[in-house]
């Protein structure tokens, strides 16, 4: 089966996710959690193409092209290739510089990171962010789906994707629901949440989605209108009023299914002037190194003026 290799308005979409978590680590954009749009962007970009590869994936072992050691062999050494060695890079270089003189005096988890355990020291064993290494957290929420991930997908059968997906997101989000209804801490809900797991697998959702029911999906996408005017909605009703903790909870689901549904249709509607302006030449340039941006991007030096 054909692999997708580039979807009009994605790399663009990368480039305005990857903007909007740097305007808030280090242009201290505050009045709305613009890093967390950008982060949920990224999960929802990460799912629809690597659950859409893994779905067609599975689709090839049924055919009998590939078998299911082969997929997930060649999923994975894809995935290592790409993360592991500017990562493990960039960590080596962080561990030789914390011990010379790089923030001497703060923890910077260095040995979770390098675990990519880093959601889970940051959300529930520290609660706290530890300064210039904060953004790891997101790379490990990736890295545990990609572990996850292939193993079960490619051992359902493709024809049960769709249940499987919507079962894992409505249970990530009763999960979600019920930190709020517990009291439990902002920093835990934003990094260990299981939601950030469904919002990878609700981009998921749409990829399978739409190889499996193409035009009858596309029919029942909202205008993009509307999907952009949901994400403005629910991203500034926090900052606007203060909500009782399951309304938060219940805000955070709004957000993400505005958020979903505007990259669908952005994905589906590649011939719009809007799509087009995503598929401007230095947008999708900065989309295509949006990882490595994202890696570095927070160990800028605050002297520098930002």
């Amino acid at each position: 089966m054909r692999e997708v290799r580039y979807v009009k308005g994605l790399d663009g979409l990368r480039a305005i996710a990857v903007i909007l978590v740097f305007l808030s680590h280090k242009g201290h954009v505050l009045a709305v959690d613009v890093g967390k749009l950008g982060v949920w962007t990224f999960f929802l970009i990460s799912g629809f193409l690597i659950v859409g590869e893994l779905h067609r994936n599975r689709e090839a072992v049924e055919c009998g092209t590939m078998t299911r050691r082969h997929a997930l062999a060649l999923f994975l050494a894809k995935r290592a290739l790409r993360i592991f060695p500017v990562y493990y890079l960039l960590l080596a270089a962080l561990a030789i510089a914390h011990a010379l003189f790089y923030q001497r005096g703060v923890n910077l988890g260095l040995a979770w990171h390098a675990v990519f355990l880093s959601n889970y020291w940051i959300g529930v064993v520290k609660d706290g962010w530890p300064g210039s290494t904060s953004h790891f957290w997101s790379l490990a929420v990736e890295q545990q789906f990609y572990l996850i991930a292939p193993l079960a997908l490619l051992a359902v059968p493709a024809a049960r994707h769709v249940a499987l997906g919507v079962a894992a997101v409505a249970l990530c989000a009763l999960a979600h629901l019920a930190l709020y209804a517990t009291d439990a801490s902002p920093v835990l809900i934003y990094a260990f949440s299981p939601w950030n797991f469904a919002l990878i697998a609700l981009g998921g959702l749409g990829a399978v989605a739409l190889a499996d029911r193409g035009p009858a999906v596309v029919r029942r996408i909202p205008p993009g209108w509307l999907g952009a005017a949901g994400v403005v909605f629910f991203l500034a009703l926090p900052a606007l009023t203060t909500l009782p903790d399951v309304v938060t909870g219940l805000a955070d689901l709004g957000l993400s299914a505005s958020l979903g549904s505007l990259m669908l249709w952005i994905v589906t509607e590649p011939d719009h002037p809007a799509v087009a302006l995503l598929d401007w030449a230095p947008l999708v340039y900065l989309g295509t190194i949006s990882y490595g941006f994202y890696l570095f991007h927070n160990l800028i030096p605050a002297r520098f003026g930002v």
